[in-house]
């Protein structure tokens, strides 16, 4: 009985790829929207000269789009993971949680870098932005090291 749970309990999971696979459309939608709109500002801003924190907004736009990358990837990673390959591009393909985990990685160190840009951009308090710079260096030295380590494992 346990055996037979345990072997159908992997559906539940399609509960994760179907809810991170719509976060993900909401979140590309929202990042379109985002990006449309500023588009829109950036054009305005240059026929009024008044179009000073266009790029900020842009930056913030992208952030919304990796966002979605990210729940993307995720959930085409869990359904090939429990479920089987499915037609994505070889450098999507997932075959274990370390694959998993590390292409993740990599798109968080690109969230990181563009979320430590639209700080910096908009400067407010020198010793706040050195801390902010020193916490996500921090962290982004965290996932690399990680990822090498990985790397080194495998080979």
């Amino acid at each position: 009985m346990l055996k037979f749970l345990l072997e159908k309990g992997k559906y539940v999971i399609l509960l994760a790829v179907v809810s991170t696979f719509l976060a993900s459309v909401a979140t590309f939608i929202w990042g379109t929207v985002r990006m449309i709109t500023n588009v829109v500002n950036l054009i305005a801003g240059l026929i009024t000269h008044e179009g000073v924190h266009s790029g900020v907004q842009m930056i913030a736009s992208l952030d919304s789009l990796l966002l979605a990358i990210v729940l993307y990837i995720f959930s085409v990673a869990i359904y090939e993971l429990f479920f089987g390959k499915i037609n994505v591009p070889d450098w999507l393909v997932i075959e274990n949680l370390d694959g998993l985990k590390e292409k993740l990685a990599s798109v968080i160190i690109l969230i990181l870098a563009v979320t430590f840009l639209e700080h910096l951009v908009e400067w407010k308090e020198a010793k706040e932005t050195l801390m902010f710079g020193v916490s996500i260096a921090a962290v982004l030295i965290s996932l690399v090291f990680y990822m090498q380590h990985k790397k080194g494992e495998k080979d």
